[in-house]
């Protein structure tokens, strides 16, 4: 799963990407960046196909869907929301909620990084007696270089009565590459930018094409670091978020 991640300046798309250099920024698309520890329901940057015009806007980081009575996110049976912040790859065309959107509104989210966590056995003294605990270390996954990467994801804008929008989205996930197994048996689709312009195009609806786009991104091109606990709480959004620490057990064996 991804269920948070890292976006710090979002003017590195137009020198990171030569396929955006031309994007359209809508409203303040990038106000409140840096985000060192963007969590769901968060206002996030998101590059999608509006009125046939490539932009970047910022949309809600859940998707709800356009045709909600509410705005609100789909209820579970347990009277919770159903959680509508990843989709899993394996399973869109025969989503309810998701395949409309993978047919004809995908968009990219913009991120430098993103975080996992991996659950460890702990052994303390308690009451003069050795007893163990799992506790869980988060971890960042980085690109090599640390350059901007694309999460592949998926777009709905809910409208009121009124006609105001509500954009949101969802982010796309799939199985593990090496470097991630070890941590997570989840990660989010990265996409290569050979493959935007297929992924974004809204008239593109060949979705057995579009599924061979939803790989595990090549383990050797990124890299991954344990980082403080601060992390665990989405209250704690700033640098320190990224910055490796050292752990007394190896994570990635």
């Amino acid at each position: 799963m991804c269920g948070r991640y890292a976006i710090l300046d979002g003017k590195k798309i137009f020198l990171t990407f030569e396929k955006l250099k031309d994007l359209e920024v809508r409203g303040q698309a990038f106000e409140m960046l840096p985000r060192y520890n963007a969590a769901p329901t968060d206002s996030l940057p998101v590059i999608a196909m509006r009125d046939r015009n490539l932009g970047v806007e910022r949309m809600r980081w859940w998707l709800i869907p356009h045709t909600s009575q509410d705005g609100k996110p789909l209820m579970g049976s347990d009277n919770r929301p159903l959680s509508a912040f990843n989709a899993k790859g394996e399973t869109l065309e025969s989503s309810r909620l998701f395949s409309p959107y993978f047919q004809n509104a995908r968009c990219l989210v913009p991120a430098d990084a993103f975080y996992e966590w991996k659950k460890i056995s702990v052994t303390g003294i308690v009451g003069g007696k050795k007893r163990e605990s799992v506790e869980k270390q988060p971890v960042v996954f980085r690109m090599q270089d640390e350059r901007m990467f694309m999460f592949a994801g998926l777009f709905s804008v809910w409208r009121n009565v009124q006609g105001e929008e509500f954009p949101s989205f969802a982010i796309i996930t799939t199985e593990p590459n090496e470097l991630m197994k070890p941590v997570h048996n989840r990660m989010p689709v990265i996409l290569h930018e050979n493959d935007f312009d297929q992924w974004l195009h809204r008239d593109n609806k060949d979705t057995e094409e579009l599924k061979k786009l939803l790989f595990p991104y090549p383990a050797e091109q990124m890299k991954a670091y344990p980082v403080s606990k601060l992390v665990s709480s989405s209250r704690n959004d700033r640098p320190e978020c990224l910055e490796p620490i050292k752990t007394e057990q190896p994570l990635f064996e």
